[in-house]
């Protein structure tokens, strides 16, 4: 399923779980810098390769 969203669209789901007992304090405040640094998913071009598989990974994680 993830093959289909782009990185911009996992951002923005996974923004979801910031905050909440389902990821883990490294995940939070993982997710709280991506979204933070790319507008909720909306710039998503100064990620690195590491930093967008992270996301794909605790997007999998959470909705595959």
């Amino acid at each position: 399923m993830s093959q289909q969203l782009s990185i911009g669209a996992m951002i923005k789901r996974i923004s979801g779980l910031e905050g909440t007992k389902d990821v883990t304090e490294w995940e939070d405040t993982f997710i709280a810098s991506i979204v933070a640094k790319t507008a909720n998913g909306e710039r998503t071009t100064g990620l690195t390769a590491k930093q967008a598989e992270i996301t794909q990974s605790i997007h999998d994680k959470h909705f595959a």
